[in-house]
């Protein structure tokens, strides 16, 4: 038998496909489609796990610690009252994703009023906002409830709800800058964007570590209930209430010292967990790595778009911050995705990511003398930020889904 150099190729290129786990045959990938290998190339390093990856995702067992205040309080018993309300066909990623699209509703509202953060939006805009984060923070802690309820629950429900949640938590930032019109403070928006995603990234860094989400006496429904007070103040006494001077200072900068101080202490509550050694040998991660790695992506993602930022000669980011925060977000959102991922699958993380080339090309126009118009080029940076996000995610919820032979938007039928 005479082995050609082209049946040689397809041999290794099948036994390279064989590594991971694709869709069916009769689905077959857009790459396959259309022949593009570059692209191919581009999700295979980008998106796609291993059989080995998945298996251990499938695997994963849901842990976590909740003292939080409110939960314990009152909200538990609410959001068991509100799921019964449910009917059995109600997929539990299905009301993730409505609360993820509650809150982009609310987000496209305030910024189409507010682009800059320095407008003023009518009052029911921002009682919209309340209310759609009030009902986003209610899908979000009923979705693994219903999970339980409908026999659905599994590995890839805890990864759609924390990965939409960190997608969410830029959303709502932004609407926390309009309604304080945080873009007359110098950095103040992009700087309440930093600290809020920091400090969700650090949370699943210690769950990386330990294996455990852990939610602290003032957590995420404290902060929530914090930010729905901020939008109803705004709605009722307008954006001007925070300009209001107490001790010879702002309101709002009272407000972000206030938030900058509870955010540091939080953060060395996570950090305290994470030096304290993770579960894997000689304390490592749940994948057996340095429990320091973890920070390298977060500076790449943090990092970069501090220099642009600060380095810009025009106020085009101040002037785009809906646009420029957009960017960073999906970036960083990305970051998150990867490590939530890597901890549920056990799995090492990676440095480098094709979503970086946007930030690169921020810095490199600047440093070029913007050859490229600013505005332009951060317009097309956001689209692509944005859509490898988008791609990322649906391309490892799809090869879950396969892997473990489920829907993402549908409830299994018991057999009778």
């Amino acid at each position: 038998m005479v082995v050609t150099r082209s049946s040689t190729a397809a041999r290794v290129d099948r036994e390279r496909r064989a590594r991971y786990t694709y869709a069916p045959r009769s689905q077959p990938l857009l790459t396959d489609t259309i022949g593009y290998k570059y692209l191919d190339s581009y999700l295979e390093y980008d998106c796609l796990m291993t059989k080995e990856e998945l298996n251990r995702l499938a695997e994963h067992k849901y842990s976590a610690i909740d003292t939080s205040w409110l939960d314990e309080l009152c909200m538990k018993y609410f959001w068991e009252w509100v799921v019964n309300f449910y009917p059995l066909w109600l997929a539990p990623n299905l009301i993730t994703l409505i609360g993820l699209v509650v809150n982009l509703a609310t987000v496209l509202v305030l910024s189409s009023y507010c682009p800059t953060a320095r407008e003023t939006a009518p009052s029911w805009a921002y009682a919209s906002a309340a209310l759609g984060l009030f009902v986003y923070q209610t899908l979000d802690a009923t979705d693994g409830k219903q999970a339980r309820r409908t026999g659905a629950a599994s590995p890839l429900g805890e990864l759609f709800d924390h990965g939409c949640d960190a997608i969410s938590q830029v959303f709502v930032t932004l609407n926390v800058a309009y309604a304080m019109r945080l873009g007359e403070v110098r950095c103040g928006t992009f700087f309440i964007v930093i600290v809020s995603v920091s400090l969700f990234y650090c949370a699943h860094w210690s769950t990386y570590c330990t294996g455990q989400l852990r939610f602290s006496r003032f957590d995420v429904t404290e902060a929530q209930m914090t930010i729905i007070a901020v939008l109803f103040t705004t709605s009722v006494l307008g954006p001007d209430v925070w300009n209001a001077g107490v001790f010879g200072y702002q309101l709002r900068h009272m407000l972000l010292l206030t938030t900058l101080v509870v955010s540091l202490y939080q953060s060395m509550s996570y950090l305290s967990v994470i030096l304290t050694g993770g579960v894997g040998r000689n304390g490592s991660t749940v994948a057996g790595t340095s429990v320091l790695f973890p920070v390298c992506p977060l500076l790449a993602s943090i990092v970069p778009f501090c220099m642009i930022y600060s380095k810009s000669r025009s106020a085009v980011f101040d002037e785009n911050i809906t646009l420029f925060v957009l960017c960073f977000g999906a970036v960083v959102a990305k970051a998150t995705n990867r490590l939530i991922v890597g901890h549920m699958s056990r799995s090492e993380l990676v440095l480098w990511d094709w979503i970086y080339l946007g930030p690169i090309a921020l810095m490199l126009n600047q440093y070029y003398d913007f050859w490229v118009c600013e505005r332009k080029l951060l317009l097309w940076v956001t689209c692509y930020t944005l859509a490898s996000l988008f791609v990322y995610c649906c391309i490892i919820t799809r090869q879950i889904c396969y892997h473990m032979k489920i829907y993402c938007f549908k409830v299994p039928i018991k057999q009778s």
